[in-house]
């Protein structure tokens, strides 16, 4: 008893390890965007309202690669604070999936940055930088879920199919919608405002699977 006891402790002690550190690579990351963020510098006798307002308005794209990072960010932890709900124990394989998920959401801070600072209609290996941090992103925490989910792994507990079928739905639907912008970019200068359904479409998806499986998505939503 006294041994089932210690591996008890033991797996739990090796949940937090992973929970936390994913946590604070998480709150940095999204702490990292805004510092790519500079203040302009304006090198003049006299400012004027006029002068800083000019430069303000050169900071819009970086403000809005930075608001769309910070949704796909929260997103992705979200997500992953939700996976942990039913991580009973880790091995190897979820460990370093684990790693390999956080390691995109590492580099977004750059990408976003590298987006904002170089991305016009004829430029378009920033959007594709950008794209695979997402793309990757999204596999990663696709390929968690299925591990979890696949009881032969024995890493989790009252994991319903349709919780992990929910879930992966949800990780690859925003790769989905950047390899459309990616893709529409080629055609068209109005690409940019497909990732704005990043606040409709997991929501579209949430709505069809608690219409569908009502009583698992209510005991999942509690």
């Amino acid at each position: 008893m006294k041994k089932d006891l210690n591996e008890e402790h033991k797996e739990e002690f090796q949940l937090e390890r992973v929970a936390f550190f994913s946590d604070a690579v998480f709150a940095i990351a999204i702490t990292l965007l805004i510092i790519e963020i500079r203040v302009p510098e304006i090198h003049a006798h006299k400012i004027t309202d006029k002068e800083i307002l000019n430069e303000f308005v050169k900071l819009i794209p970086k403000f809005i690669g930075f608001i769309v990072s910070f949704m796909v960010i929260a997103l992705y932890w979200l997500s992953h604070h939700r996976i942990f709900r039913y991580v009973t124990s880790v091995n190897q394989k979820l460990i370093w999936s684990n790693l390999l998920f956080l390691l995109p959401i590492i580099v977004m801070p750059f990408s976003t940055a590298f987006l904002s600072e170089y991305y016009s209609s004829s430029v378009k290996f920033p959007l594709i930088i950008y794209t695979l941090t997402i793309c990757l992103s999204g596999f990663f925490n696709f390929r968690i879920w299925k591990i979890i989910g696949n009881k032969k792994n024995n890493l989790s507990s009252n994991l319903d199919k349709v919780i992990v079928n929910y879930n992966c739905t949800r990780a690859l639907t925003v790769p989905i919608l950047f390899i459309m912008t990616l893709l529409l970019s080629f055609l068209t200068n109005w690409a940019f405002i497909l990732p704005i359904l990043i606040l409709f479409v997991p929501k579209i998806i949430t709505r069809y699977y608690t219409k569908k499986y009502p009583e698992i998505m209510d005991k999942y939503n509690k």
